[in-house]
């Protein structure tokens, strides 16, 4: 009788405890992996503009990446990422707001007829501005309260190798990116629930991250669908507060020169 009512009482009673407690308050993250550099460059001449959407565990954004192809096996590009949350109501808020910019440069070359492979490494800077709050929660009473603010500033360097094809209407590739990041600015105020997590960020404001990543595109010149998918584990172990996986999808924009080789 006493295993029976532990199944059916105990264990979900304690599950629902679990949810409730870890729905205090909404997730904030302090870091977001953007969209990679894989351009897929093949001649001279070629320019590729990205427009897309994103999207992982907590923030939705938008992101632009356009990059040209140089004499001598040379490409310059940028990236663009802006997006955020916000869950505020009435009686509360709670949001986050971010921006990210980076500029990449690098080498591509193409192999065999269709092959492809590309080395680039770039820097980029963030800001981002969060207003917190949390449920004070009590046993069915408390609510919504204002648990202060928080703004950083961080900077990334990274390298990165991709290996790809692009045949007719088909464009794929594996990207492995190695990033650094380093937040030159941290500061809060006025927070309490949040607090652990902020110190910890505080306090080690350097992390190494390697992120693999995989591209997909379809389509024909000069407009292809593209599809994305990027994991970000940290190396580092500091146990921040970062988005660990993200796709974004939109559409890739290319022109140039020439014609892509075909196999027939």
């Amino acid at each position: 009788m006493k295993k029976n009512l532990t199944k059916e009482y105990f264990i979900p009673g304690l599950l629902a405890v679990i949810f409730i407690m870890q729905g205090c308050s909404y997730p904030h993250l302090y870091y977001s992996p953007n969209m990679m550099s894989v351009p897929l460059m093949k001649e001279k001449g070629e320019v590729s503009v990205i427009t897309a959407g994103s999207f992982g565990t907590v923030n939705p954004s938008f992101e632009m990446q356009a990059a040209f192809a140089l004499p001598g096996h040379i490409a310059l590009g940028g990236n663009f990422m802006t997006g955020g949350n916000n869950h505020s109501e009435s009686d509360y808020e709670d949001f986050s707001r971010y921006n990210y910019f980076e500029g990449f440069g690098g080498f591509y070359t193409s192999f065999g007829k269709i092959g492809i492979f590309e080395m680039y490494a770039g820097y980029g800077e963030s800001s981002q501005r969060h207003t917190f709050a949390y449920n004070d929660w009590d046993w069915g009473g408390g609510g919504w309260v204002q648990d202060g603010t928080a703004e950083m500033h961080y900077t990334r360097f990274f390298i990165q190798s991709d290996v790809g094809i692009r045949h007719k209407a088909i464009g794929t590739a594996f990207a492995l990116r190695l990033s650094r990041i380093n937040f030159t600015e941290v500061s809060y105020a006025n927070t309490i629930y949040r607090l652990d997590e902020l110190q910890r960020l505080n306090s080690n404001r350097t992390s190494w991250l390697l992120e693999p990543g995989f591209t997909f595109r379809v389509g024909q010149d000069p407009v292809n669908f593209h599809l994305q998918v990027v994991f970000s584990p940290e190396i580092s172990g500091n146990m921040l507060e970062f988005e660990h996986f993200r796709f974004n999808f939109g559409m890739n924009f290319r022109f140039g020169k020439k014609k892509i080789l075909t196999v027939e």
